[in-house]
């Protein structure tokens, strides 16, 4: 049987999630051990699949995710240490970052020029498309989020997670349009995604390969 983290919780059924390799089972508070057992031993095969993808994203991303590479518009870049500026910049494929950034402060300055270079960037994106679309929206700000690209609330406020700049602009642009159909439809009704398909004919091959990149809403916490 997998090992897992057991997390109790005020709730009525079992749940497992895989969250950075790692399987957390959460279980209502008074639920026997044993139970909990047998429901991860029945999920075995499911969790050992779900494993082994994140294996497969552990590889393919390693570089990113170990700090000597990052990802910029669907491409891996080097981080150079250099003394030759005084900025984080993007330059001929490589991030160049000042000498003066070294382990977690180097991090956190990566995580802020993301942040920066993405907002702007996401935010030209969400009004060409709802300009394309005819979609309205009511505001826009760039989220943290751990587990989603984007999300749009029933009053029709949309938040994009700054990590889309770390995907292929294709992907941007069905994140993009994928909350946008949102301000019609709040829900993942046959009617939502046949607003999506309106706007976005090859979405889920996007969907799909968005699972590839999920690893990466993890990183620069």
């Amino acid at each position: 049987m997998p090992e897992y983290k057991l997390v109790r919780a005020k709730r009525k059924t079992l749940a497992i999630t895989i969250r950075d390799g790692e399987v957390i089972v959460k279980a209502p508070k008074n639920m026997s051990l044993d139970h909990i057992n047998n429901f991860v031993a029945e999920k075995e095969r499911w969790i050992n699949k779900k494993l082994a993808e994140f294996e497969r994203k552990d590889e393919i991303f390693a570089p990113v995710i170990d700090g000597t590479a990052v990802m910029i518009g669907g491409r891996m870049c080097p981080i150079v240490k250099t003394v030759a500026c005084k900025k984080i910049k993007l330059e001929n494929g490589k991030l160049l970052v000042p000498l003066k950034y070294d382990g977690d402060g180097q991090k956190r300055a990566i995580a802020s020029w993301y942040k920066r270079t993405a907002n702007n960037y996401l935010m030209h994106k969400l009004e060409e498309f709802s300009i394309a679309t005819g979609l309205k929206y009511a505001s826009f700000a760039t989220t943290n989020a751990r587990t989603k690209w984007g999300s749009c609330d029933g009053k029709c406020n949309i938040r994009l997670n700054w990590r889309l700049l770390m995907l292929d602009e294709y992907l941007v642009e069905y994140v993009v349009i994928h909350e946008l159909s949102h301000t019609l439809h709040h829900d993942h009704s046959a009617a939502f995604w046949t607003e999506v398909e309106k706007h976005f004919p090859n979405y889920k091959a996007a969907r799909k390969s968005l699972k590839i990149h999920s690893i990466l809403t993890s990183l620069y916490r």
